[in-house]
């Protein structure tokens, strides 16, 4: 069996420190070398092989995550509490949780969704004959904002209809001009144009389409748009003062943008963005793109980088620990090993530990500080470090919160 590595950088002497974590079967694993105060994988489950959606964390700290065969949720310690079949097709976009536990899955067939606590499912959309890959937004009532393949929006109301409310896209079959996005009615079909909505704390949803971003209110009519000089955009941030934060790509760039419409400021990153960029009370905005972390101050000077192969976009801790997925090579070998890591407020790498394929999204953080997430050869993790809860800040990961709500704060 293969070896988890716990590497830590401390003058306290190295064997203090070393931990055995054994690799893990099918099913849930608990670790059966722990060293008090010493991060740890407190344990581990596997469904089988095939790539995991992220992570949706409910308050109460059950776990739920998609796999090729359905819809799973483990208890806090990783025991399969039930497992749901897909009902409209394979889920590969982590699932939203709303605050009365209800739980919405986006399928790449097109459809919506929603699951009770017990995974009873209990509504599903008509179908749109479009692909989502990215989780559902969560706005007031029962609203849920989703995204295609196109980047387009439908929004629905399952109280109301399983039919779409309304919607914002590129092309209309019919020929109406009504709720006409900019851009081209093209796709890449595998979902490489991923992003997905964030509602304001004002209600107001800002959407990310191709080269455009667009502000709408709930009712689904355009506010404002601008058009951003670089590739297709990615995965929308909002920061406390209500700017948003959106990377592009060809070239890589990450844009400030007022909630008036205007473009603050830019930057350029070393290479595509990994999710969102995540946002501390400072207003400090963080993000991983393909070859660093960094840490920008809220006038776009930079606090501080370091050289890394990130996976996934951070998770801000409530200490300011920024937790995250890494590749790395072990010194003398040439071969590149998967890591959750974790990196001090100021930039410096506190601890990684070797686990099995990459991480999918950012880690989801529980408020007993376990960390939380999903790898692309299947396993869930759930490991535990300081103790830190998350982070109440205006975007402390992608999708603003563990339970992916996409939404910013009142």
């Amino acid at each position: 069996m293969k070896p988890f590595r716990v590497l830590l950088f401390s003058r306290v002497p190295l064997v203090l420190y070393l931990a055995v974590f054994s690799a893990l079967g099918c099913g849930s694993k608990q670790n059966l070398a722990e060293v008090p105060g010493v991060p740890h994988i407190r344990w581990s489950y596997t469904p089988g092989s095939s790539p995991l959606s992220g992570i949706a964390l409910a308050p109460n700290g059950n776990v739920y995550f998609a796999a090729d065969d359905g819809i799973y949720a483990l208890s806090p310690v990783g025991k399969l509490l039930w497992k749901a079949p897909l009902a409209s097709g394979p889920v590969i976009a982590a699932l939203a949780i709303a605050p009365n536990g209800m739980l919405y899955a986006a399928s790449k067939s097109g459809s919506l969704i929603a699951l009770d606590a017990s995974g009873k499912l209990t509504w599903q959309s008509a179908g749109t004959q479009h692909k989502f890959y990215t989780p559902p937004a969560l706005g007031n009532g029962d609203a849920v904002y989703v995204t295609d393949d196109y980047t387009d929006l439908f929004a629905f109301s399952p109280s109301l209809s399983p039919d779409v409310i309304w919607k914002q896209m590129t092309y209309s079959a019919t020929g109406s001009r009504d709720d006409i996005l900019l851009g081209n009615n093209t796709s890449d079909g595998d979902g490489t144009w991923r992003s997905s909505a964030a509602i304001g704390a004002d209600d107001m949803i800002y959407l990310a389409h191709q080269q455009w971003l667009y502000r709408l209110n709930v009712h689904g009519d355009v506010l404002w748009f601008i058009q951003l000089r670089s590739g297709h955009l990615g995965f929308p941030a909002i920061g406390g003062d209500g700017l948003v934060y959106i990377a592009g790509q060809n070239p890589p760039w990450l844009f400030a943008i007022g909630h008036d419409g205007k473009q603050r400021w830019v930057v350029q990153a070393s290479g595509p963005l990994r999710g969102s960029p995540a946002v501390d009370n400072a207003g400090v905005i963080y993000f991983c793109d393909s070859n660093s972390v960094k840490a920008l101050l809220p006038d776009s000077q930079s606090k501080w980088y370091v050289q890394a192969q990130c996976n996934s976009g951070p998770a801000l801790a409530a200490d300011g620990t920024l937790y995250l997925g890494m590749m790395d090579r072990e010194e003398g070998r040439s071969l590149r090993k998967s890591f959750v890591s974790a990196f001090t407020p100021d930039g410096h790498l506190k601890w990684k530990i070797e686990i099995e394929g990459m991480v999918r999204e950012a880690p989801a953080i529980a408020l007993d500080g376990t960390i939380f997430f999903t790898t692309d050869r299947g396993y869930a993790y759930a490991v535990t470090d300081a103790a830190s809860p998350p982070m109440d800040s205006p975007w402390p990961r992608f999708q603003h919160d563990a339970q992916n709500s996409g939404r910013a704060p009142f």
